[in-house]
């Protein structure tokens, strides 16, 4: 008589455990690999943090033996160089001597002074007009002699025309720009007080 208890208590517990079954069937539905996915949600991952022992530090280079020219800035130098080179230029072919003394050395400012001072014995008559530099580079330096000395190309562009007395052109155009190519050399001596660099040497 219990073993028929037992038995009738195992088949309430399975019909009971059936209808569980169904109900969540009903409810949650099957799965049956067509589903639709919500196309509004965007699934993000939180990036995992790099632990401590995965950074690699880099550590700054550190040049053992430091240049002895480390100091010298050559876009700087090229900005005052290409400034000097227009106002020497112009100076010169207007023939303003005075202020050129500044930024030439004695050998070039004598040369220089030369050729102004026979276009005037000559009569001669400079009309200019500087349109610009078109490149500036420099082609060689020393830093370690005293004086320092830089070497820099000038390609430029200007109308020069020389006219002699009865206002006839015996030299240059009006109607032309002229590119010129310059060599200059421009020298300093260490710890000077005079900031500027002195033009030493020029060719083209």
């Amino acid at each position: 008589m219990s073993e028929a208890f037992q038995y009738l208590d195992i088949l309430i517990l399975a019909v009971v455990a059936a209808l569980v079954l169904l109900r969540l069937r009903s409810v949650l539905g099957r799965r049956t690999g067509h589903e639709k996915t919500d196309t509004s949600r965007f699934a993000y991952e939180e990036p995992q943090k790099n632990k401590e022992e995965d950074i690699i530090k880099i550590q700054p280079s550190v040049d053992p033996k430091p240049k002895d020219d480390g100091w010298f800035d050559q876009k700087d130098f090229l900005n005052g160089a290409s400034n000097a080179y227009e106002l020497i230029v112009t100076n010169f072919e207007t023939g303003n001597k005075e202020a050129l003394k500044p930024f030439l050395s004695d050998s070039v400012m004598s040369s220089f002074e030369d050729v102004i001072d026979q276009r005037k014995a000559n009569d001669e008559k400079v009309e200019f007009n500087f349109i610009g530099i078109e490149s500036s580079e420099v082609v060689h330096k020393d830093l370690k002699s005293n004086p320092m000395e830089v070497t820099v190309r000038f390609i430029s562009e200007m109308i020069t025309c020389i006219k002699n007395s009865k206002d006839e052109v015996i030299s240059g155009s009006l109607n032309q720009v002229q590119k010129i190519t310059d060599i200059w050399t421009f020298a300093k001596k260490k710890n000077s007080k005079n900031p500027n660099w002195l033009l030493v040497s020029t060719s083209d």
